[in-house]
């Protein structure tokens, strides 16, 4: 499928969360990032949104790390796609120093003045809130190891490790102009599995495969895993023995009983 034919699969008005691969639009189609954004904000229409991942991942504890300026402060490993949202007239960056979104159209105000900054992906997230409004995954030409919306699921299942940071030599505060900041104590972790689930995800119903894409309702997503997690309470951690943050997540469940 080219990339207009999955962007027509999406419903008009629609708030769509994009997480992408920009590669084969230029290799295959010599397209430009700003040509795919137009593309899809063109389809969206004016009730439409758009939001996109700048994550910068500025915990106070990193070497080296410099302060959050959602102004100015580039996403980190988001792709060029978001970068481009991130930096187009109208379009509007919250101010999480960790887990910031670029949101373009009707909901952006909402998605970012009315997120809590100190959030990770869960409670109070610019996630959270496009969960609560319907929002569509878009996945272009990438998988669900790239979903950040399934780290919401993990924090609304409860799962027992979501207060276990990604790394703990990355503290648990964060550094802004104003100096570090205590987050809300959920942090996301490893995701390199989570395409696993996307073949249950089309048989259940609510996931499209487009090609290499994959269009989702964010709300049936995230009812089926938590399901699935409280079922299997390690059901997201990967099984690579070197991944410090699913090693530890695991001794936390076993040292609890629940695998």
């Amino acid at each position: 499928m080219t990339t207009q034919e999955i962007i027509n699969c999406i419903e008009p008005g629609s708030l769509v969360i994009l997480h992408a691969s920009f590669a084969p639009c230029k290799r295959e189609e010599n397209l430009t990032p700003q040509q795919v954004l137009d593309m899809l904000i063109a389809r969206l229409g004016e009730n439409g949104t758009l939001m996109a991942p700048t994550f910068t991942y500025s915990y106070s504890k990193i070497w080296n790390i410099k302060p959050f300026d959602k102004n100015t402060t580039p996403g980190n490993g988001n792709g060029i796609l978001s970068e481009t949202l991130r930096q187009m007239p109208g379009a509007v960056r919250s101010n999480n120093p960790t887990y910031s979104v670029a949101v373009y159209g009707k909901y952006a105000h909402e998605l970012t003045d009315g997120s809590n900054n100190y959030a990770g992906l869960g409670h109070g997230s610019s996630y959270e809130n496009a969960l609560k409004l319907g929002a569509k995954i878009l996945l272009l030409n990438v998988a669900s190891n790239r979903n950040s919306m399934l780290h919401c699921a993990e924090v609304l299942s409860q799962v027992p490790y979501n207060d276990i940071p990604f790394r703990e030599c990355w503290g648990r505060t964060a550094l802004t102009p104003e100096g570090e900041v205590e987050l809300n104590g959920e942090f996301p972790a490893c995701s390199d599995e989570f395409s696993k689930l996307d073949a249950e995800f089309i048989a259940a119903g609510f996931s499209q495969k487009l090609g290499n894409s994959y269009l989702i309702d964010a709300q049936k997503m995230c009812e089926y895993t938590i399901a699935k997690i409280k079922a299997q309470p390690d059901i997201m951690l990967c099984h690579n023995e070197e991944c410090e943050p699913c090693t530890v997540r695991r001794h936390r469940l076993r040292s609890l009983g629940l695998i």
